[in-house]
């Protein structure tokens, strides 16, 4: 069996490990720290590809029902936000959207704050209200901290009962492990949740644990906490992988070889000067674009060697590519895009 090795174990990482798995490669998925899909909203701004499909029967055999299309749902500031793919309990149809909402909140703990929700709900023609839980939570304490036990869930019932609203707007409260306790408050209220879209908390964490989940039953090996140190390349082939973790440094060989470590901001390049670097020293780093359009030179993700030559076995995904069109918000459909592009270019197994 041919054997492929993917460094990142972020949203581009994890795809391009499952769909690998799929096609009959053994993979290895190396990374380490937080990528940077775990602090986005886990909605997608720019349309889906030809995975859109794959993506969406991932989610929903998870239990995380997502839909495709013009979608729109509420930031946790209360701005109406637009996407193309995102999960029901957070995004409705275009055009198909309440009548009104009811914000309900902690006062003062930025998950969600009900005044200024409301607010914003108002100015853009919305009808709302806002309604506060009766607790008092640090701000730098996450507020699902909270609900670790039922009368906290309760406690939150009542209050969505109390609402004027047919539909509740409510903080990022539910993790993967959690998703049932919303059709548990709609019963409990007669009240429909829709969760704020909310970036650095549970959303983008629970579309990885999806896509983790998923890379694990498709058979992929994971190995969390590594990091790669080196690679050894004969001519512009690679060969193997020196990966470090813990208290072991170890040699892996493998046939094929994804990059999907991340920009710079997740260390995924090194930052030399004003510019960007090859940490591996191996491969051609374009900043044509400047330091935010910066990552491996790539043709088809197929990375280049500093000759200009493509790598026989090497390819490339997600913010560690450069990218003259990269822009605000989009970084999650392009590291899935690149993903399957990149499975679709290679030969094997």
């Amino acid at each position: 069996m041919s054997r492929a090795l993917v460094i990142g174990q972020g949203a581009a990482g994890l795809f391009a490990s499952a769909l690998l798995a799929e096609k009959g490669w053994q993979v290895t998925l190396a990374g380490r720290g937080a990528p940077a899909a775990a602090m986005s909203t886990g909605c997608l701004r720019s349309p889906p590809g030809n995975w859109r499909g794959t993506l969406l029967d991932i989610l929903n055999r998870a239990g995380l029902h997502s839909a495709a299309g013009r979608r729109v749902g509420v930031s946790n500031l209360g701005t109406l936000f637009e996407c193309a793919l995102a999960p029901d309990i957070c995004t409705w149809e275009e055009g198909n959207g309440p009548k009104g909402l009811s914000v309900i909140g902690v006062e003062g703990h930025p998950s969600l704050r009900p005044c200024l929700a409301d607010a914003m709900l108002e100015r853009q023609g919305v009808r709302s209200e806002h309604l506060h839980l009766p607790w008092k939570v640090p701000p730098d304490v996450p507020l699902a901290s909270r609900f670790l036990d039922e009368e906290a869930w309760e406690v939150l019932a009542r209050s969505m009962k109390e609402a004027r609203e047919e539909t509740v707007l409510l903080p990022s409260l539910f993790p993967l492990s959690d998703l049932h306790r919303v059709r548990w408050l709609e019963g409990h209220s007669g009240r429909k949740v829709l969760e704020a879209i909310t970036p650095l908390g549970i959303p983008g964490q629970r579309f990885l644990e999806v896509l983790a989940g998923h890379a694990m039953k498709a058979g992929v090996s994971m190995r969390p906490g590594t990091r790669l140190v080196s690679l050894e390349m004969e001519g512009d082939r690679f060969r193997g992988a020196m990966l470090t973790g813990g208290l072991e440094t170890r040699r892996l060989e493998a046939d094929m070889l994804v990059l999907a470590t991340g920009g710079a901001l997740p260390d995924g390049m090194a930052i030399s000067g004003r510019g960007l670097a090859d940490p591996l020293t191996t491969f051609q780093v374009s900043t044509a674009g400047g330091p935010l359009q910066g990552g491996y030179a790539h043709r088809g993700r197929r990375l280049l060697l500093p000759s200009g030559r493509e790598a026989a076995n090497v390819f490339g995904a997600g913010d560690c590519l450069a990218r003259s069109d990269r822009g605000y918000g989009g970084g999650l459909s392009e590291a899935l895009n690149d993903a399957w592009a990149a499975v679709q270019a290679m030969e094997g197994p």
